[in-house]
């Protein structure tokens, strides 16, 4: 009887706990997993795919999403994740994890880096990149390796920007201050543009969306002031997002504007640039720099710089008081004709027509002037 017991209790104990160092069944379920995601990259199955991520850290569990609700609309035509030299913990795994893959009527593209695994509900998760640690009080740096000395000055840098950042947004007394920031460095260009989704090629040198860390990518030399203008800007967007429930569908010229004000301290003004392009007519038309899937190569730098003046004006004009109002009540779903009207007192069509007056009229005599409208 005591024998049988025992028998029983053994084979309990191997249905629930995981498979452990060296196991070729562990090791063969790990491959499995990364196939099944693979196929769920080239099918833009984004609920197959999220089936075989961790859960259990909800910024990287929001990164994901993203990631995956992209393979929705714009799967790749060719992916392979494979991973090698895998070392094993207790319901843990890591191994170097190559991505390759090719969208349509793209070159193909691959990048490596260690990742981890995790044996969660029954079955292995993938849980991202193994990161070093920087912690200060607020603030988590995770860092790729051979980044330690540059994630020390991300630390020193956030902890010189953020009260600024926070004053400006008006949410000194709200949960924002009280939160732990965390924030990702990445070694290269490819490893970040990879970690937002498969189908990204623009240059970037940081990332925030709703719920995920902050992600950067600097130099390894990246000087202090470098890096608080960068941080303010990636940190102005985790403050927007604070101010309602629909605040990144607010348009993208508005989010990037405000983020380039909030580092404006340390990133300069756009004052000179904006001018400049209002005397040659090369100022772009508002819609033109709204929707960040839409906006032409023309006019990205406009949604920064345009962006950034624009709400300047409506600070000095109004006060940062009704600058924020007005953000609120698109971050809670006014359209921008009707938070306008209602915060301040015009039509936004008005208050397009303001900001110009301050600005040089085109000089239509000299050659190469843009047409305010895109054709």
């Amino acid at each position: 009887m005591i024998q049988r017991l025992i028998a029983c209790v053994a084979a309990v104990c191997l249905l629930i706990v995981p498979s452990r160092a060296g196991d070729p069944d562990a090791k063969a379920q790990i491959e499995g997993v990364l196939r099944e995601m693979a196929a769920a990259c080239v099918s833009g199955d984004a609920a197959a795919y999220l089936e075989h991520v961790a859960t259990g850290d909800p910024e990287f569990l929001h990164e994901q999403r993203y990631f995956a609700n992209d393979l929705a609309k714009k799967p790749a035509k060719e992916c392979e994740l494979t991973v090698a030299d895998l070392e094993w913990g207790d319901g843990t795994a890591q191994g170097v994890l190559t991505m390759e893959w090719t969208m349509p009527e793209r070159k193909p593209r691959s990048v490596s880096f260690t990742a981890r695994f995790l044996h969660e509900s029954g079955a292995w998760k993938y849980a991202g990149e193994v990161w070093e640690k920087h912690e200060a009080p607020g603030v988590l740096v995770l860092c790729a390796p051979g980044l330690d000395a540059l994630a020390d000055r991300v630390v020193k840098a956030f902890g010189e920007v953020r009260a600024h950042v926070e004053d400006g947004f008006m949410l000194t007394d709200k949960d924002l201050p009280r939160r732990t920031q965390k924030i990702k460095l990445y070694g290269t260009m490819k490893h970040l543009q990879a970690s937002i989704c498969l189908s990204y090629t623009d240059g970037l040198s940081g990332w925030n969306e709703p719920g995920e860390s902050i992600k950067l990518l600097c130099g390894k030399n990246t000087s202090i002031g470098a890096l608080r203008s960068l941080i303010a800007h990636e940190y102005g967007h985790v403050a927007t997002f604070e101010l309602g429930p629909d605040s990144n569908k607010m348009p993208w010229w508005i989010l990037e504007g405000v983020a380039d004000l909030a580092a404006e301290q340390w990133g300069g003004k756009a004052d000179g640039l904006v001018r400049a392009w209002a005397a040659a007519g090369r100022l772009a038309a508002w819609e033109d720099i709204t929707d960040f899937e839409t906006v032409q190569p023309r006019w990205q730098q406009h949604v920064y710089k345009q962006g950034h003046h624009m709400l300047g004006y409506i600070s000095d004009t109004y006060g940062r008081e009704k600058r924020v109002e007005w953000m609120i009540a698109m971050s809670n779903g006014a359209t921008l004709d009707e938070a306008t009207r209602r915060v301040l007192g015009r039509s936004f069509d008005d208050l397009s027509n303001q900001w110009r007056a301050t600005l040089p009229a085109p000089d239509e005599s000299k050659p190469g002037a843009w047409p305010e409208k895109s054709e």
